[in-house]
């Protein structure tokens, strides 16, 4: 009789260790399928954070600089009009500030603009918000792009550039359609665009 009671309680032992490592066995399953997840969120999140934005093509106009007038504005000759534009036009790089050029910091902002971009072509992205393009001056207000030799937009725009350099601050104007917090933002992936076709035709 004794004997049946041990064997009985070994029986019992061993189905409730069966179970025990079954129950281990499900739960080690379900953390690493949850390891798996979260692998799975991360790279998707990383993929969201790096993946070049895209932007609609800053071509609305385009351009040669004729003139330097200070740091954060310009004289452009355009060579594909918007109707919007003259001929020959005044620009103001949208949401930057260069000193005056009566001073030794504004003489050096426009020193730069001019290496920068004196007789390049470049892309021009016009305010369209319902306040205007113009300012009070009769300036359109623009974010400049330089090209490259595929005349492709070069990243980041001009506007950034000066600031970045040190030559002008950042003044966001709530009064057009441009946001400059994006030019530190990762480079965008723009579309091509007729303009670019244009200009390689030229």
């Amino acid at each position: 009789m004794s004997r049946i009671i041990i064997n009985l309680k070994t029986t019992r032992q061993k189905v409730y260790c069966s179970k025990l490592l079954k129950r281990s066995g499900s739960i080690e399953g379900e953390r690493i399928a949850m390891v798996r997840r979260l692998a799975l969120l991360q790279l998707a999140l990383l993929l969201v954070l790096f993946m070049p934005v895209a932007f609609g093509l800053p071509d609305e106009a385009v351009g040669r600089v004729v003139s330097v007038i200070s740091g954060d504005s310009l004289g452009i000759e355009m060579l594909i009009a918007d109707a919007r534009t003259n001929n020959i036009d005044s620009i103001k790089l949208a949401d930057i500030e260069a000193p005056s050029t009566v001073t030794l910091e504004g003489k050096a902002a426009q020193k730069y603009a001019f290496s920068l971009l004196k007789n390049k072509m470049v892309y021009l992205d016009i305010n369209d918000n319902a306040t205007g393009t113009r300012n009070e001056w009769s300036q359109l207000i623009c974010v400049v792009y330089l090209m490259d030799a595929e005349f492709r937009p070069v990243w980041p725009p001009v506007n950034r550039m000066l600031v970045d350099n040190g030559h002008a601050k950042v003044i966001d104007n709530m009064n057009n359609e441009f946001d400059p917090s994006v030019w530190w933002q990762q480079p965008p992936a723009f579309p091509l665009g007729e303009k670019r076709d244009l200009l390689k035709a030229m």
